[in-house]
């Protein structure tokens, strides 16, 4: 641990898709009960490892933001009392509700590949009633280097990246410094070769410990501003909605975008597309 505070504080940003044995639509949403009940244990337990393995290191201070759909998962009398979690919806930032300029590093857990990624477990980008691919500056993206980007603008590496091989392989291009876990292989939508929890438990615990000793090494990921943003949607009535909010064209039936001046506005018009679009 040689970079900023000696008790440095984490960001982390905990999805589910990507956590560990999960495979389908019924085990991530609370309506299917005994199923999402089983997802919140192992979402509750992966952010515990990595939590723990944080104030291993010496971390002052570990922020969880609970980044799953409405957001309401993680099993609160459960998780680990030393950290710090935002929980619930709506927010302004998001997946990343809580990241400033004052965190030493950012870890994304549980992170999944987008709609377009031929085997990625339940891919999607943020909301997959609403958008069907998402481009910065022409290039596909999925919620990973979308995320990063935000982090990046107040110069916050990501530091650990968990999630299928999908998640993982994109990891290792976009960012190669960061520490990575790999929960499972996907073999189809609704298929995966899974890892057993408690070794991926494990291997957080120790991947956390080690990227908070590593303090230093990674770099925040940085955009070539303005960036242009460009939305597929999935109908024609979300593109209607979303380009009633100023700053959004229409660019094809089912295409909006728009052009932000940095990763900040950004990602904040992309919350709002999300957040429109989900009432069309």
């Amino acid at each position: 641990m040689n970079a900023g505070s000696k008790s440095p504080t984490i960001f982390v940003s905990i999805d589910m898709e990507g956590c560990a044995t999960l495979v389908h639509w019924d085990e991530v949403r609370p309506s299917s009960s005994a199923e999402y009940r089983r997802a919140q244990t192992v979402m509750t337990s992966e952010c515990n490892a990595v939590i723990d393995g944080a104030f291993a290191a010496g971390a002052g201070r570990v922020i969880v933001n609970d980044s799953h759909s409405a957001m309401r998962n993680l099993l609160l009398e459960d998780l680990d009392a030393r950290a710090d979690v935002i929980g619930g919806r709506i927010k302004r930032d998001y997946m990343l509700q809580g990241l400033t300029h004052e965190c030493a590093a950012s870890f994304f857990i549980g992170y999944h590949g987008a709609i377009g990624d031929g085997a990625a477990v339940m891919g999607h980008t943020y909301s997959p009633r609403v958008i069907y691919e998402c481009r910065l500056n022409d290039v596909p993206v999925s919620e990973l280097p979308i995320n990063a980007a935000f982090a990046g603008h107040f110069g916050v590496p990501v530091a650990l990246v968990s999630g299928d091989a999908t998640t993982v392989s994109e990891s290792k291009r976009v960012l190669p410094w960061a520490f990575a876990v790999q929960t499972k292989e996907s073999l189809s939508y609704y298929a995966a070769d899974c890892r057993s929890p408690h070794d991926v438990c494990d291997e957080l615990r120790r991947k956390s410990k080690d990227a908070v000793e590593a303090l230093g090494a990674f770099a925040p990921l940085h955009l070539e501003c303005p960036i242009d943003m460009e939305i597929d949607t999935m109908r024609t009535s979300h593109a209607d909605m979303i380009c009633l909010v100023p700053g959004f064209e229409r660019r094809g039936p089912r295409t909006v975008g728009c052009s932000a001046p940095d990763a900040l506005a950004m990602y904040r018009a992309l919350t709002a597309l999300i957040y429109v679009g989900a009432a069309a």
